[in-house]
């Protein structure tokens, strides 16, 4: 299995030994031939004290004891950019949609936000350790690991915008879905089929199987939004990207907030012809999944 800790259980294992000690789970692991998925987001909450300016000595220690792990990496900044395009050749061949595959070889390469960017420390070298990479990007760009406070204003506006077409009756599921595609589109810088836009949208939306990682966190952020009194956070950044990778792993772990909003979206995904549960993929911690699998 593959195995997807959030930044809290990450930072409880190496710096804690709350839940599991890293022996532990690298015996856990090892023992059900199973990997731990690191991916761009919980590694820069790891490296958090680099972002604010401390030592990278203070982090050097937790990379290194993870990478003794078995470990697997996961770019999960680029999974909506990825199934969409993967959704517009099927939708233009005129074929059924197939998953992507988001795994990359090392953990610099998470970074790489789309189709055809170049990879921080894009180069030829072989053997280079986490800890390597970390200090590598840290030289030149420390604010890749500080949190994303600058968004947030954004996610906040958009939110409200929402909210206020919600209580206008002004945003039906499927026209909020067509609509948020298309931004996910531009952003991902992902050409979508000339003139045909909204139908491909439409097509999509279809079907939850297609581009699942965008579904979910599709209908775990119209549950945020509907949801007058939650309150948008920096932490909703991590948990709303940890979200598009579910559907990529066997197990995941989540905060008590944003499981119950995983539970809410993947019932509706199978209402509405989902063939996985992804709920049943989310635990709430590692001693949790360590217990019950």
């Amino acid at each position: 299995m593959r195995i997807l800790l959030d930044s809290r259980d990450l930072i409880n294992v190496t710096q804690n030994g709350r839940g599991a000690t890293v022996p532990e789970l690298d015996a856990y692991l090892r023992a059900g031939n199973h990997q731990l998925v690191l991916c761009f987001s919980t590694v820069r909450e790891l490296c958090g004290p680099i972002g604010a300016g401390r030592s990278f000595l203070e982090v050097r220690p937790l990379l290194q004891s993870l990478e003794t792990l078995p470990v697997v990496y996961l770019r999960e900044v680029s999974i909506l950019g990825i199934e969409l395009e993967a959704a517009v050749n099927a939708f233009v061949a005129g074929t059924e949609y197939r998953d992507p595959n988001p795994y990359v070889r090392r953990w610099d390469h998470t970074l790489m936000a789309g189709p055809g960017e170049r990879r921080p420390q894009e180069n030829n070298v072989v053997g280079l350790r986490l800890d390597d990479l970390v200090f590598l990007i840290k030289v030149t760009r420390p604010d890749i690991f500080s949190p994303p406070q600058q968004h947030l204003p954004t996610l906040q506006t958009i939110i409200a915008n929402d909210r206020v077409q919600l209580r206008a009756g002004q945003a039906p599921a499927k026209q909020h879905f067509v609509s948020s595609l298309q931004r996910h589109a531009a952003s991902h810088r992902v050409a979508l089929p000339q003139g045909r836009g909204d139908e491909f949208a439409r097509w999509v939306y279809l079907n939850p199987n297609r581009c699942p990682g965008a579904r979910l966190n599709h209908e775990i952020f119209r549950s945020i939004t509907q949801n007058y009194g939650d309150k948008p956070e920096v932490g909703d950044f991590t948990d709303l990207a940890l979200t598009t990778a579910i559907p990529y792993v066997d197990c995941a772990t989540l905060d008590a907030r944003m499981r119950g909003y995983c539970a809410q979206a993947s019932r509706k995904m199978l209402k509405l012809g989902a063939t996985n549960d992804y709920a049943a993929r989310v635990y709430e911690d590692v001693a949790d999944i360590i217990r019950r699998v």
